[in-house]
Protein backbone atom coordinates (compact mmCIF):
# COMPACT_ATOMS: atom_id res chain seq x y z
CA UNK A 1 0.00 0.00 0.00
CA UNK A 2 0.78 3.83 -0.51
CA UNK A 3 0.34 6.57 1.51
CA UNK A 4 0.44 10.13 0.22
CA UNK A 5 -0.22 12.87 2.70
CA UNK A 6 -3.31 11.45 4.90
CA UNK A 7 -5.71 9.58 2.62
CA UNK A 8 -5.23 5.61 2.03
CA UNK A 9 -4.40 4.94 -1.45
CA UNK A 10 -6.76 2.26 -3.35
CA UNK A 11 -7.10 -0.27 -5.25
CA UNK A 12 -8.14 -0.33 -8.92
CA UNK A 13 -8.65 -2.64 -11.65
CA UNK A 14 -6.82 -1.87 -14.85
CA UNK A 15 -7.01 -3.13 -18.30
CA UNK A 16 -4.12 -5.42 -17.78
CA UNK A 17 -2.90 -5.59 -14.34
CA UNK A 18 -1.94 -5.77 -10.56
CA UNK A 19 -3.26 -3.89 -7.65
CA UNK A 20 -3.91 -0.65 -8.10
CA UNK A 21 -3.52 2.61 -6.41
CA UNK A 22 -5.57 5.60 -5.06
CA UNK A 23 -3.39 8.81 -5.24
CA UNK A 24 -3.71 10.78 -2.24
CA UNK A 25 -3.61 14.43 -1.14
CA UNK A 26 -1.23 16.04 -3.48
CA UNK A 27 -1.68 19.61 -1.78
CA UNK A 28 -0.36 18.23 2.11
CA UNK A 29 2.54 15.75 1.32
CA UNK A 30 -33.91 2.51 -16.96
CA UNK A 31 -35.67 2.97 -19.49
CA UNK A 32 -35.62 2.15 -23.09
CA UNK A 33 -33.99 -0.70 -24.98
CA UNK A 34 -30.71 -1.01 -25.96
CA UNK A 35 -30.17 -0.66 -29.88
CA UNK A 36 -27.79 -3.48 -30.59
CA UNK A 37 -28.53 -6.11 -32.76
CA UNK A 38 -27.13 -10.02 -31.66
CA UNK A 39 -24.01 -11.31 -34.17
CA UNK A 40 -25.51 -11.73 -37.75
CA UNK A 41 -25.19 -15.45 -37.80
CA UNK A 42 -27.68 -16.06 -35.15
CA UNK A 43 -29.95 -14.10 -36.98
CA UNK A 44 -31.19 -14.73 -40.39
CA UNK A 45 -34.60 -12.01 -40.91
CA UNK A 46 -33.89 -8.57 -41.32
CA UNK A 47 -36.38 -7.02 -38.55
CA UNK A 48 -36.70 -9.23 -35.40
CA UNK A 49 -39.40 -9.42 -33.09
CA UNK A 50 -38.33 -7.26 -30.00
CA UNK A 51 -39.28 -8.53 -26.74
CA UNK A 52 -39.92 -5.65 -24.10
CA UNK A 53 -38.63 -6.41 -20.88
CA UNK A 54 -42.22 -6.95 -18.93
CA UNK A 55 -43.85 -8.02 -21.48
CA UNK A 56 -47.55 -10.05 -20.55
CA UNK A 57 -47.36 -13.61 -20.06
CA UNK A 58 -48.19 -15.22 -23.07
CA UNK A 59 -46.73 -12.77 -25.15
CA UNK A 60 -43.19 -15.08 -25.89
CA UNK A 61 -44.83 -18.03 -26.47
CA UNK A 62 -47.54 -16.36 -29.16
CA UNK A 63 -44.54 -14.53 -30.87
CA UNK A 64 -42.38 -17.65 -30.84
CA UNK A 65 -44.82 -19.56 -33.23
CA UNK A 66 -43.84 -17.27 -36.02
CA UNK A 67 -41.53 -19.46 -37.93
CA UNK A 68 -39.65 -15.88 -40.09
CA UNK A 69 -39.20 -14.11 -37.30
CA UNK A 70 -36.56 -15.18 -34.63
CA UNK A 71 -37.28 -13.01 -31.00
CA UNK A 72 -34.42 -10.62 -29.81
CA UNK A 73 -34.52 -9.86 -26.15
CA UNK A 74 -32.54 -6.55 -25.36
CA UNK A 75 -31.72 -5.03 -22.78
CA UNK A 76 -32.58 -1.31 -21.16
CA UNK A 77 -30.37 1.21 -22.61
CA UNK A 78 -28.11 3.97 -21.07
CA UNK A 79 -30.80 7.11 -20.03
CA UNK A 80 -29.97 9.83 -22.61
CA UNK A 81 -30.22 12.55 -20.16
CA UNK A 82 -29.81 13.01 -15.74
CA UNK A 83 -30.93 14.70 -13.49
CA UNK A 84 -28.00 16.32 -11.65
CA UNK A 85 -26.88 14.85 -8.60
CA UNK A 86 -28.65 16.43 -5.41
CA UNK A 87 -25.97 17.46 -3.36
CA UNK A 88 -26.48 19.78 0.12
CA UNK A 89 -26.49 23.35 -0.74
CA UNK A 90 -23.49 25.62 0.52
CA UNK A 91 -24.49 28.59 3.02
CA UNK A 92 -25.42 31.95 1.38
CA UNK A 93 -24.74 35.45 2.17
CA UNK A 94 -21.23 35.18 3.58
CA UNK A 95 -18.89 38.16 2.75
CA UNK A 96 -15.84 35.63 2.44
CA UNK A 97 -15.11 32.70 0.03
CA UNK A 98 -12.64 30.50 -0.29
CA UNK A 99 -10.97 29.78 -3.99
CA UNK A 100 -9.04 26.51 -3.75
CA UNK A 101 -5.79 27.32 -5.71
CA UNK A 102 -4.41 23.17 -5.29
CA UNK A 103 -5.54 20.43 -7.47
CA UNK A 104 -7.40 18.54 -4.12
CA UNK A 105 -7.35 21.56 -1.42
CA UNK A 106 -7.72 20.02 2.34
CA UNK A 107 -10.66 20.13 4.29
CA UNK A 108 -10.09 19.88 8.28
CA UNK A 109 -12.43 18.67 10.96
CA UNK A 110 -11.21 21.06 12.94
CA UNK A 111 -9.02 24.35 13.02
CA UNK A 112 -6.19 21.95 13.20
CA UNK A 113 -3.57 20.81 10.50
CA UNK A 114 -2.87 17.76 10.71
CA UNK A 115 -4.05 14.07 9.93
CA UNK A 116 -7.63 14.92 10.45
CA UNK A 117 -8.71 16.36 7.12
CA UNK A 118 -12.71 15.57 5.86
CA UNK A 119 -12.90 16.27 2.98
CA UNK A 120 -11.15 17.50 -0.64
CA UNK A 121 -11.92 20.60 -2.54
CA UNK A 122 -10.78 20.65 -6.55
CA UNK A 123 -8.88 23.33 -7.72
CA UNK A 124 -11.00 26.27 -8.67
CA UNK A 125 -14.03 25.69 -6.48
CA UNK A 126 -15.37 28.62 -4.36
CA UNK A 127 -16.93 27.99 -0.76
CA UNK A 128 -18.44 30.74 1.27
CA UNK A 129 -16.13 30.92 4.64
CA UNK A 130 -17.49 32.49 8.02
CA UNK A 131 -15.17 34.72 9.96
CA UNK A 132 -11.47 33.88 11.14
CA UNK A 133 -11.10 31.71 14.20
CA UNK A 134 -8.27 30.42 16.42
CA UNK A 135 -6.67 27.52 15.59
CA UNK A 136 -3.00 25.68 15.35
CA UNK A 137 -0.69 24.72 12.33
CA UNK A 138 -2.07 27.27 9.80
CA UNK A 139 0.54 29.75 8.26
CA UNK A 140 -2.25 31.90 7.24
CA UNK A 141 -5.74 32.01 9.28
CA UNK A 142 -8.47 29.32 9.82
CA UNK A 143 -11.82 29.90 8.44
CA UNK A 144 -15.09 28.21 8.67
CA UNK A 145 -17.28 26.03 6.01
CA UNK A 146 -20.69 25.46 6.74
CA UNK A 147 -18.76 21.92 7.26
CA UNK A 148 -15.38 21.85 8.41
CA UNK A 149 -12.45 23.89 8.25
CA UNK A 150 -10.08 25.78 5.53
CA UNK A 151 -6.60 27.43 6.18
CA UNK A 152 -5.22 29.95 3.62
CA UNK A 153 -2.14 29.14 2.28
CA UNK A 154 -2.95 25.76 2.40
CA UNK A 155 -4.45 25.09 -0.90
CA UNK A 156 -7.04 28.07 -0.46
CA UNK A 157 -7.43 31.81 -0.64
CA UNK A 158 -9.60 33.40 0.71
CA UNK A 159 -10.94 36.92 -0.73
CA UNK A 160 -14.36 39.08 -0.41
CA UNK A 161 -13.72 39.22 -3.92
CA UNK A 162 -13.21 35.87 -5.55
CA UNK A 163 -13.18 34.68 -8.86
CA UNK A 164 -13.07 30.64 -10.25
CA UNK A 165 -10.04 29.61 -11.35
CA UNK A 166 -9.73 27.45 -14.52
CA UNK A 167 -10.40 23.99 -13.98
CA UNK A 168 -12.54 21.60 -15.85
CA UNK A 169 -15.10 20.29 -13.31
CA UNK A 170 -16.86 16.99 -12.51
CA UNK A 171 -20.12 16.80 -14.69
CA UNK A 172 -23.05 15.94 -12.10
CA UNK A 173 -25.90 15.65 -14.57
CA UNK A 174 -24.01 12.77 -16.92
CA UNK A 175 -23.12 8.92 -16.48
CA UNK A 176 -19.66 9.67 -16.19
CA UNK A 177 -18.20 13.50 -14.76
CA UNK A 178 -15.64 13.67 -17.95
CA UNK A 179 -14.55 12.25 -20.78
CA UNK A 180 -11.70 9.74 -21.11
CA UNK A 181 -9.38 8.29 -23.49
CA UNK A 182 -6.71 5.58 -23.54
CA UNK A 183 -3.31 6.09 -24.30
CA UNK A 184 -2.98 3.87 -27.51
CA UNK A 185 0.98 3.85 -28.25
CA UNK A 186 3.17 2.65 -25.54
CA UNK A 187 5.70 5.41 -24.53
CA UNK A 188 3.83 7.99 -25.54
CA UNK A 189 5.06 11.41 -23.94
CA UNK A 190 2.77 13.33 -21.00
CA UNK A 191 3.93 16.73 -21.26
CA UNK A 192 3.80 19.45 -18.16
CA UNK A 193 2.92 21.91 -20.79
CA UNK A 194 2.60 22.80 -24.40
CA UNK A 195 5.66 22.69 -26.14
CA UNK A 196 7.70 26.20 -27.86
CA UNK A 197 8.41 25.66 -31.08
CA UNK A 198 12.55 25.96 -29.87
CA UNK A 199 11.38 22.37 -28.45
CA UNK A 200 10.38 20.69 -30.98
CA UNK A 201 13.33 18.57 -32.65
CA UNK A 202 14.35 17.60 -29.28
CA UNK A 203 10.97 16.37 -28.09
CA UNK A 204 10.82 14.91 -31.53
CA UNK A 205 13.95 13.26 -31.26
CA UNK A 206 13.30 12.07 -27.49
CA UNK A 207 9.84 10.69 -28.92
CA UNK A 208 11.50 8.58 -31.56
CA UNK A 209 14.36 7.56 -29.06
CA UNK A 210 13.81 3.55 -27.87
CA UNK A 211 12.83 2.58 -24.29
CA UNK A 212 16.22 2.48 -22.30
CA UNK A 213 18.17 4.63 -24.94
CA UNK A 214 20.07 7.28 -23.49
CA UNK A 215 18.67 10.70 -24.74
CA UNK A 216 17.89 12.84 -22.19
CA UNK A 217 14.33 14.38 -21.79
CA UNK A 218 13.56 17.71 -22.84
CA UNK A 219 11.87 19.88 -19.46
CA UNK A 220 8.47 19.90 -21.39
CA UNK A 221 7.77 16.20 -20.92
CA UNK A 222 6.64 15.11 -17.57
CA UNK A 223 6.30 11.43 -18.27
CA UNK A 224 7.14 8.69 -21.06
CA UNK A 225 4.36 6.53 -20.73
CA UNK A 226 5.21 2.53 -20.57
CA UNK A 227 2.49 0.56 -19.79
CA UNK A 228 -1.45 1.10 -19.35
CA UNK A 229 -2.50 4.89 -18.69
CA UNK A 230 -6.01 6.65 -19.21
CA UNK A 231 -6.63 9.94 -19.52
CA UNK A 232 -9.58 12.45 -17.73
CA UNK A 233 -10.05 14.68 -20.84
CA UNK A 234 -10.67 18.73 -20.56
CA UNK A 235 -10.05 20.37 -24.50
CA UNK A 236 -7.88 19.91 -27.27
CA UNK A 237 -5.48 22.63 -28.61
CA UNK A 238 -3.78 22.47 -31.69
CA UNK A 239 -0.07 24.14 -31.90
CA UNK A 240 2.81 24.09 -34.06
CA UNK A 241 3.63 21.06 -32.73
CA UNK A 242 0.76 18.99 -33.31
CA UNK A 243 -3.19 18.69 -31.84
CA UNK A 244 -2.84 17.75 -27.88
CA UNK A 245 -5.27 17.03 -25.85
CA UNK A 246 -5.56 18.52 -22.28
CA UNK A 247 -6.06 16.46 -19.17
CA UNK A 248 -7.93 17.33 -16.29
CA UNK A 249 -4.73 17.21 -14.27
CA UNK A 250 -3.29 19.71 -16.58
CA UNK A 251 -1.16 17.42 -18.58
CA UNK A 252 -0.96 17.29 -22.31
CA UNK A 253 -0.88 14.08 -24.97
CA UNK A 254 -0.98 14.37 -28.72
CA UNK A 255 -4.72 13.57 -29.79
CA UNK A 256 -3.36 11.02 -32.07
CA UNK A 257 -1.84 8.68 -29.54
CA UNK A 258 -5.80 8.86 -27.18
CA UNK A 259 -8.57 6.25 -28.36
CA UNK A 260 -11.92 7.79 -26.83
CA UNK A 261 -13.64 5.30 -24.67
CA UNK A 262 -17.10 5.02 -24.90
CA UNK A 263 -18.95 4.02 -21.38
CA UNK A 264 -20.31 0.99 -20.44
CA UNK A 265 -23.76 -0.12 -21.99
CA UNK A 266 -24.72 -1.75 -18.86
CA UNK A 267 -27.90 -0.35 -16.60
CA UNK A 268 -29.26 -2.20 -13.56
CA UNK A 269 -32.74 -3.16 -13.01
CA UNK A 270 -34.96 -1.14 -10.47
CA UNK A 271 -36.58 -3.46 -8.64
CA UNK A 272 -40.46 -2.50 -8.32
CA UNK A 273 -43.31 -3.79 -10.23
CA UNK A 274 -42.58 -6.98 -12.18
CA UNK A 275 -38.94 -6.42 -11.42
CA UNK A 276 -38.15 -8.49 -8.95
CA UNK A 277 -35.75 -11.16 -7.40
CA UNK A 278 -34.54 -13.21 -8.43
CA UNK A 279 -33.04 -11.67 -11.57
CA UNK A 280 -31.58 -13.36 -14.43
CA UNK A 281 -28.97 -11.02 -16.29
CA UNK A 282 -27.41 -11.95 -19.56
CA UNK A 283 -23.31 -11.42 -19.31
CA UNK A 284 -19.81 -11.70 -21.11
CA UNK A 285 -22.35 -11.85 -24.66
CA UNK A 286 -25.39 -12.78 -26.53
CA UNK A 287 -27.07 -16.04 -25.71
CA UNK A 288 -29.54 -18.10 -27.28
CA UNK A 289 -33.04 -17.68 -26.15
CA UNK A 290 -35.28 -20.32 -25.43
CA UNK A 291 -38.93 -20.75 -25.01
CA UNK A 292 -39.87 -24.21 -22.14
CA UNK A 293 -43.40 -25.31 -22.15
CA UNK A 294 -45.06 -27.34 -19.15
CA UNK A 295 -44.64 -30.40 -21.10
CA UNK A 296 -40.40 -30.30 -20.80
CA UNK A 297 -40.22 -29.49 -24.45
CA UNK A 298 -37.60 -26.74 -25.14
CA UNK A 299 -37.22 -24.63 -28.39
CA UNK A 300 -34.92 -22.04 -29.26
CA UNK A 301 -36.83 -18.84 -30.38
CA UNK A 302 -34.07 -15.92 -30.56
CA UNK A 303 -31.37 -14.96 -29.13
CA UNK A 304 -30.44 -12.41 -25.60
CA UNK A 305 -28.25 -9.24 -25.72
CA UNK A 306 -25.89 -9.12 -23.58
CA UNK A 307 -27.03 -7.71 -20.23
CA UNK A 308 -30.72 -8.54 -20.95
CA UNK A 309 -32.42 -9.87 -18.07
CA UNK A 310 -35.65 -11.05 -16.64
CA UNK A 311 -37.20 -12.31 -13.10
CA UNK A 312 -37.23 -16.06 -13.10
CA UNK A 313 -40.31 -18.19 -12.32
CA UNK A 314 -38.46 -21.35 -12.10
CA UNK A 315 -35.59 -23.48 -12.49
CA UNK A 316 -35.80 -26.55 -14.87
CA UNK A 317 -33.12 -29.22 -16.12
CA UNK A 318 -33.45 -30.24 -20.07
CA UNK A 319 -30.94 -33.42 -21.49
CA UNK A 320 -28.87 -32.68 -18.68
CA UNK A 321 -28.08 -28.72 -18.62
CA UNK A 322 -29.67 -26.39 -16.07
CA UNK A 323 -32.04 -23.51 -17.61
CA UNK A 324 -33.78 -20.41 -15.87
CA UNK A 325 -36.98 -19.63 -16.99
CA UNK A 326 -39.57 -16.47 -16.77
CA UNK A 327 -43.33 -16.54 -15.90
CA UNK A 328 -43.78 -16.42 -19.88
CA UNK A 329 -41.41 -19.24 -20.81
CA UNK A 330 -38.82 -17.22 -22.05
CA UNK A 331 -35.60 -19.18 -21.18
CA UNK A 332 -31.71 -19.09 -20.92
CA UNK A 333 -29.05 -21.60 -19.70
CA UNK A 334 -27.91 -20.83 -16.33
CA UNK A 335 -24.48 -21.38 -17.29
CA UNK A 336 -24.97 -17.93 -19.47
CA UNK A 337 -26.40 -15.80 -16.98
CA UNK A 338 -25.23 -14.24 -13.95
CA UNK A 339 -28.81 -14.81 -11.00
CA UNK A 340 -28.98 -12.02 -8.48
CA UNK A 341 -31.03 -13.34 -5.74
CA UNK A 342 -31.11 -11.45 -1.97
CA UNK A 343 -28.97 -13.12 0.63
CA UNK A 344 -29.52 -13.22 4.05
CA UNK A 345 -28.66 -9.94 5.86
CA UNK A 346 -25.83 -10.39 8.30
CA UNK A 347 -26.72 -9.54 12.16
CA UNK A 348 -23.91 -7.05 11.94
CA UNK A 349 -25.83 -4.68 9.29
CA UNK A 350 -28.34 -2.78 11.51
CA UNK A 351 -32.46 -3.64 10.13
CA UNK A 352 -34.33 -0.80 8.49
CA UNK A 353 -30.88 0.80 7.29
CA UNK A 354 -29.89 1.42 3.56
CA UNK A 355 -27.14 -1.26 2.46
CA UNK A 356 -25.78 -2.70 -0.32
CA UNK A 357 -25.31 -6.45 -0.55
CA UNK A 358 -22.36 -8.08 -2.95
CA UNK A 359 -22.41 -11.76 -3.96
CA UNK A 360 -18.91 -12.54 -5.59
CA UNK A 361 -20.05 -16.01 -5.86
CA UNK A 362 -22.42 -14.47 -8.97
CA UNK A 363 -20.86 -11.37 -9.91
CA UNK A 364 -24.07 -8.93 -8.59
CA UNK A 365 -25.04 -6.31 -6.01
CA UNK A 366 -28.10 -5.73 -4.58
CA UNK A 367 -28.95 -2.45 -2.98
CA UNK A 368 -31.30 -3.00 -0.37
CA UNK A 369 -33.75 -0.06 2.06
CA UNK A 370 -34.12 -2.64 5.15
CA UNK A 371 -34.74 -5.82 3.66
CA UNK A 372 -36.14 -4.58 0.83
CA UNK A 373 -34.04 -4.78 -2.31
CA UNK A 374 -34.68 -1.68 -4.49
CA UNK A 375 -31.29 -2.16 -7.29
CA UNK A 376 -29.55 -4.63 -8.85
CA UNK A 377 -26.46 -4.68 -11.12
CA UNK A 378 -24.02 -6.85 -12.56
CA UNK A 379 -20.19 -6.42 -11.20
CA UNK A 380 -16.22 -7.29 -11.86
CA UNK A 381 -14.60 -7.67 -8.84
CA UNK A 382 -11.24 -9.18 -7.76
CA UNK A 383 -9.63 -11.70 -10.03
CA UNK A 384 -7.86 -14.75 -8.78
CA UNK A 385 -4.39 -13.34 -6.72
CA UNK A 386 -6.02 -10.18 -6.05
CA UNK A 387 -9.65 -11.30 -4.59
CA UNK A 388 -12.09 -8.93 -3.29
CA UNK A 389 -12.39 -9.22 0.74
CA UNK A 390 -15.52 -11.04 2.34
CA UNK A 391 -16.84 -8.81 5.30
CA UNK A 392 -19.16 -6.34 6.37
CA UNK A 393 -17.78 -2.81 6.32
CA UNK A 394 -19.41 0.99 6.30
CA UNK A 395 -18.31 3.39 3.37
CA UNK A 396 -15.69 5.64 5.13
CA UNK A 397 -14.08 7.87 2.02
CA UNK A 398 -16.19 8.88 -1.62
CA UNK A 399 -14.75 10.88 -4.20
CA UNK A 400 -16.47 12.33 -7.25
CA UNK A 401 -13.35 10.87 -8.73
CA UNK A 402 -9.73 10.03 -7.85
CA UNK A 403 -6.29 9.20 -9.77
CA UNK A 404 -5.47 5.46 -9.47
CA UNK A 405 -1.86 4.18 -10.16
CA UNK A 406 -0.04 1.03 -9.16
CA UNK A 407 2.61 -1.36 -10.73
CA UNK A 408 1.58 -4.42 -12.77
CA UNK A 409 4.55 -7.41 -12.61
CA UNK A 410 3.83 -8.13 -16.32
CA UNK A 411 2.67 -4.77 -18.18
CA UNK A 412 4.70 -2.20 -16.00
CA UNK A 413 3.12 0.59 -14.69
CA UNK A 414 -0.22 1.85 -15.13
CA UNK A 415 -2.39 4.79 -13.94
CA UNK A 416 -5.90 5.37 -14.35
CA UNK A 417 -6.97 9.49 -14.01
CA UNK A 418 -10.26 10.38 -12.08
CA UNK A 419 -11.53 7.09 -11.39
CA UNK A 420 -15.53 8.46 -10.97
CA UNK A 421 -18.17 7.47 -8.43
CA UNK A 422 -15.57 5.86 -5.64
CA UNK A 423 -16.12 5.14 -2.53
CA UNK A 424 -13.51 3.10 -0.55
CA UNK A 425 -14.91 1.03 2.37
CA UNK A 426 -11.99 -1.06 3.80
CA UNK A 427 -8.29 0.43 3.12
CA UNK A 428 -7.97 0.59 -0.16
CA UNK A 429 -10.66 -1.21 -1.81
CA UNK A 430 -13.71 0.52 -2.95
CA UNK A 431 -17.10 0.18 -5.21
CA UNK A 432 -16.39 2.62 -8.02
CA UNK A 433 -17.23 2.80 -11.45
CA UNK A 434 -15.45 1.53 -14.16
CA UNK A 435 -14.88 3.52 -18.00
CA UNK A 436 -11.75 1.30 -19.38
CA UNK A 437 -13.98 -1.77 -20.00
CA UNK A 438 -17.57 -3.73 -20.84
CA UNK A 439 -17.10 -7.00 -19.30
CA UNK A 440 -19.80 -7.30 -16.30
CA UNK A 441 -20.25 -9.79 -14.62
CA UNK A 442 -16.43 -11.16 -14.50
CA UNK A 443 -13.85 -11.22 -12.61
CA UNK A 444 -11.26 -9.15 -13.68
CA UNK A 445 -10.33 -6.51 -11.30
CA UNK A 446 -7.39 -6.09 -8.51
CA UNK A 447 -9.30 -5.97 -5.58
CA UNK A 448 -11.79 -3.16 -6.03
CA UNK A 449 -15.80 -3.82 -7.11
CA UNK A 450 -15.76 -2.51 -10.60
CA UNK A 451 -19.78 -0.84 -11.88
CA UNK A 452 -20.93 0.38 -14.93
CA UNK A 453 -21.05 4.17 -14.80
CA UNK A 454 -24.90 4.46 -14.13
CA UNK A 455 -24.83 1.87 -11.87
CA UNK A 456 -22.02 3.50 -9.45
CA UNK A 457 -23.64 7.03 -10.32
CA UNK A 458 -26.76 6.11 -8.07
CA UNK A 459 -25.21 4.29 -5.52
CA UNK A 460 -22.73 7.66 -5.21
CA UNK A 461 -25.93 9.43 -4.35
CA UNK A 462 -27.66 7.11 -2.84
CA UNK A 463 -25.05 6.50 0.04
CA UNK A 464 -23.23 7.78 2.68
CA UNK A 465 -21.28 9.77 3.35
CA UNK A 466 -23.09 12.66 1.68
CA UNK A 467 -20.51 14.74 -0.40
CA UNK A 468 -21.29 18.68 0.34
CA UNK A 469 -21.72 20.61 -2.82
CA UNK A 470 -18.64 22.10 -4.21
CA UNK A 471 -16.53 18.78 -2.78
CA UNK A 472 -14.68 16.65 -4.80
CA UNK A 473 -14.56 13.70 -1.65
CA UNK A 474 -15.03 13.18 1.69
CA UNK A 475 -14.43 10.84 4.63
CA UNK A 476 -16.34 9.52 7.51
CA UNK A 477 -16.16 6.62 9.75
CA UNK A 478 -19.69 5.45 9.26
CA UNK A 479 -21.05 5.28 6.04
CA UNK A 480 -23.63 3.34 4.55
CA UNK A 481 -23.29 -0.69 4.99
CA UNK A 482 -21.68 -3.35 2.55
CA UNK A 483 -21.86 -6.89 2.67
CA UNK A 484 -19.18 -8.76 0.17
CA UNK A 485 -19.45 -12.46 0.45
CA UNK A 486 -19.93 -15.68 -2.04
CA UNK A 487 -23.60 -16.50 -1.68
CA UNK A 488 -25.72 -19.58 -2.44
Amino acid sequence: MVVVGVFTVGAVPSSGGAPSFARGLEAIGLEGLLEEEPPPEMIDVEEPLEVPFGAPAGFAAQAAGRDVEPLVLRAPSVPASFEPLQLPELGEGEELAATAFHFDAPVYSRPQRGRNVLGLVRRGRVLPVGERVVGRGCAGAWYPLSEGYVCSRDGFIISSRPSERAQKHAALDAALPYEYAMVKRRGALRLYRLPEASELPALEAYRAAAEGEDVPAPEVVDLRMVGDYFVALDEVERTEGGVFARSVRGRYVLDEELERLPPSRLVGERLEGESRLPLAFVYAEPRALYRYDDRGGLARVGTAAKYARFPIAREVEVDGDRYVVAADGLALRRAEVRVARAAPRDERVPPRVRWVQVNLAEQTLIAFEGDRPIYATLVASGREGYETPRGVFQIKEKHLSTTMRGHDPDDGPYEVEEVPWTQYYWRSYALHGAYWHDDFGRVRSHGCTNLAPVDARFLFEWTTPTLPAGWNGRRLAQGTWVQLGHFD
